[in-house]
């Protein structure tokens, strides 16, 4: 995460806390730190990581979850349908890249990204629909994702496994791993314009009770590139991960 975003991102948190310290009971809020490690696949990429406060808070109205905050339009048992806006970590700053071409390729910005998330709770696990756009101008793509999440209780801790396939619009797959004539005339690598994308991935989250009040939870990801992406010359591995995670006190 940049500087710059950091600091947009922490100043939204502070007006966020503000109002939430003014309207909210304790028992609604949870305080902490959260943590992302992000090993994405361009050439010679060195890994990104980021910390950063957390907040969270959720009246069965509306909500702020770290670097997502929404709106329920429905919340019961069973359902759950919502409007969400969330910050997309995903970024690439020629500068990070140890290779000389693609030093000369343009910013792709990490953006906040804004839509509808279904999901349904069945015996068998929560099945998840999402689908989301860029908010902020950057892409002007669309993402949508498909997603079945478990839990497994075990003696202090949580264990959620998920499974999911993401989809990129052209428009995001382009932005984010698309090669322009005039980077390509720039770096001397190959132009290069992929459509839609489907991209699977697996997670598993886990979250341990140290105690009552406090917990902390740790998140791999790995997300799966597909033909129409892997061909990317930015692109320089058939997968990438994440890891994210977070020392929680909950009032």
């Amino acid at each position: 995460m940049k500087m710059k975003s950091a600091i947009k991102y922490l100043i939204t948190l502070f007006i966020i806390f503000t109002a939430l310290a003014a309207r909210a009971s304790a028992a609604d809020l949870s305080l902490g730190v959260q943590g992302e490690v992000n090993a994405l696949p361009w050439r010679n990429y060195k890994t990104t990581w980021s910390a950063l406060p957390y907040v969270g808070y959720d009246n069965a109205h509306w909500y702020v979850d770290g670097l997502e905050a929404g709106v329920y339009a429905i919340n019961d048992d069973v359902h759950q349908l919502k409007a969400r806006l969330y910050y997309l970590d995903m970024e690439f700053d020629p500068k990070r890249s140890h290779a000389s071409r693609m030093r000369e390729l343009d910013n792709r910005h990490a953006t906040m990204m804004g839509g509808v998330s279904y999901q349904r709770i069945t015996p068998v696990g929560a099945f998840r629909a999402e689908l989301s756009t860029d908010t902020l101008g950057e892409s002007n793509g669309l993402l949508g994702t498909l997603a079945w999440a478990g839990q497994v209780s075990l003696t202090g801790v949580d264990i959620y496994p998920e499974a999911g396939v993401d989809w990129l619009n052209a428009q995001q797959a382009r932005y984010y791993y698309g090669i322009s004539r005039e980077e390509a005339s720039r770096s001397g690598m190959s132009a290069f314009s992929p459509g839609q994308a489907f991209s699977p991935w697996l997670a598993v989250a886990a979250d341990w009770h140290v105690t009552s009040h406090l917990h902390f939870y740790l998140q791999p990801r790995i997300t799966f590139l597909p033909a129409p992406l892997r061909h990317s010359p930015m692109v320089s591995q058939s997968h990438f991960w994440t890891l994210n995670s977070g020392l929680v006190w909950t009032f």
